[in-house]
């Protein structure tokens, strides 16, 4: 009986494999990769602060000329709303306020504007009845850092 020649069939493997890891690398270098990473890494910690109402350290991602706004609503936010579920149902990219174009790798390059659609499940008091929103944040790459505008009165209402 023939035994399989190992070397033959190993060098080939650990080619592909190497192979492969270079490729996986190279697409983590690219830019227009690490901008669509930052902006669900932005999105991720944002909702993860507001959600925990650390409303102080959320304002990071708030938009500069919005964020006082914002600091002054928080305490009512603090105090009124309670988060019970917060699920993310879309995201909507935007080149140049045009709808950008969606490929297998994500949106094309160039865009700078999402508009991420959220469902919470959410008690504001005074009444303590559990109801559900479809809250829209409008996302915006300002300096090169992802940004929120978000809408509060949607939730205090």
């Amino acid at each position: 009986m023939l035994r399989p020649n190992f070397p033959t069939q190993f060098i080939p493997r650990v080619f592909f494999l190497l192979l492969l890891l270079a490729f996986v690398s190279c697409q983590t270098l690219d830019p227009h990769y690490k901008i669509q990473e930052n902006l669900t890494l932005s999105i991720e910690a944002y909702n993860f602060e507001f959600e925990s109402k650390a409303l102080k350290s959320s304002a990071r991602f708030v938009h500069p000329s919005i964020r006082s706004h914002y600091m002054a609503k928080s305490l009512e936010i603090t105090q009124r709303v309670t988060f019970f579920e917060a699920t993310n149902i879309e995201t909507k990219f935007f080149k140049n306020d045009v709808p950008a174009v969606l490929t297998l790798e994500g949106p094309e390059e160039g865009f700078t504007r999402a508009i991420v659609t959220i469902r919470y499940q959410v008690a504001v008091l005074p009444r303590t009845k559990l109801k559900t929103l479809l809250v829209e944040q409008e996302w915006v790459l300002h300096q090169g850092q992802w940004v929120v505008i978000p809408d509060l009165k949607t939730l205090l209402e």
